[in-house]
């Protein structure tokens, strides 16, 4: 069972710009009385509640990932005995019915727009010479894919439902922000303009307020990166552009254009965007939102995160470029509540 899970890539990795320490979990309130000194540095003691609160979101992280796994095994075991078939040929004869082989049609497609990128060693290659491959590879990859949906199915069917709660975390939304300022649900975002993760977490918002607009705020924190020579500035350009209420037209051109984030390319945004240069270009060389930005990275520091994008939804930590569906499971819980 472990290993099936292991290779259908059950457990989903997060994508983040990292600063190279472990990212550190968000600080999560423990009971008072906690005391048990665990270890001590000189005459410094770091006491068992202190422990609990930095390995908060990893133990949850554990929970979590432990729990999906009980959940998929306890569905899927009795639907395959049923069937009178072990869980790996249970999930392989459902996924087979689900997606067949791919056609000749579909895998001539693929080599076509893609053979300018082939390895080297099918450079010269004919269509008929890897014919077989494709038509395995596509079908192959279409099918992992496909065994998501199938536990999806199994677990909807038994009626899931998923009560572990998250670890909290206190963090002001304050910055420039879009959606209704009495929202239900409360998404800040720690981002850095130059970090291409970053860039895919851009899209993934852009999806969430599509999906619930007039249900979610979103609010924009600065968290750049030391080693990305642009994003300290880009910040200060966003706050610049705030001052002159066009941070959200800045953010968007920013994202997009991640290669041009010198001095010159982002007083060339604002001229296109319509800010008043003269203003913009003075803000930006006097280094006016520096403190700002620096306020915002240290609440981001404060609050555990090591890497970026990271999201914190009601206080719930959501690190990384995660999927829409990631967003959607808690918007939706907290919505239901």
């Amino acid at each position: 069972m472990n290993k099936l899970l292991s290779l259908v890539g059950v457990m989903a990795l997060c994508a983040s710009c990292a600063t190279g320490a472990k990212t550190a979990p968000p600080r999560e309130a423990t009971p008072a009385g906690v005391s048990t000194v665990v270890a001590r540095i000189g005459d410094q003691a770091i006491t068992l509640a202190e422990l609990d609160k930095a390995a908060a979101a990893d133990l949850y992280e554990a929970r979590q990932k432990a729990l999906d796994t009980m959940i998929t095994e306890r569905v899927l075991e009795p639907e395959a005995k049923k069937a009178g078939l072990s869980v790996e040929d249970f999930v392989r004869k459902q996924v087979e019915a689900k997606v067949p082989m791919v056609g000749e049609a579909e895998a001539r497609d693929f080599f076509e727009k893609n053979k300018a990128h082939l390895p080297p060693q099918f450079a010269d290659k004919k269509f008929e010479d890897v014919k077989d491959m494709i038509i395995q590879g596509l079908t192959g990859q279409k099918r992992q894919e496909a065994v998501g949906s199938v536990i999806d199915e199994l677990r909807a069917k038994a009626g899931v439902k998923i009560l572990l709660e998250a670890p909290k975390v206190e963090v002001a939304a304050t910055g420039p922000s879009r959606g209704p300022a009495n929202a239900k649900v409360t998404i800040v975002e720690f981002s850095d303009f130059q970090c291409p993760y970053c860039a895919h977490g851009r899209q993934t918002i852009d999806q969430v307020m599509k999906a619930y607009d007039g249900k979610v705020r979103v609010v924009f924190r600065d968290f750049p990166l030391s080693f990305h020579e642009h994003a300290e500035k880009a910040a200060e350009a966003g706050q610049c552009a705030n001052e002159q209420g066009k941070f959200w037209e800045m953010h968007d051109w920013m994202f997009d254009n991640q290669g041009s984030l010198t001095l010159e390319g982002l007083q060339g945004a604002a001229q296109k965007l319509g800010l008043d240069s003269a203003k913009f270009n003075a803000c930006l060389s006097s280094g006016k939102f520096a403190s700002t930005v620096a306020a915002n990275q240290k609440a981001g520091e404060a609050a555990g995160v090591r890497g970026t994008p990271a999201f914190f939804i009601n206080g719930v930590f959501l690190n990384g470029a995660q999927p829409f569906d990631k967003f959607k499971e808690e918007i939706d819980r907290l919505l239901a509540n």
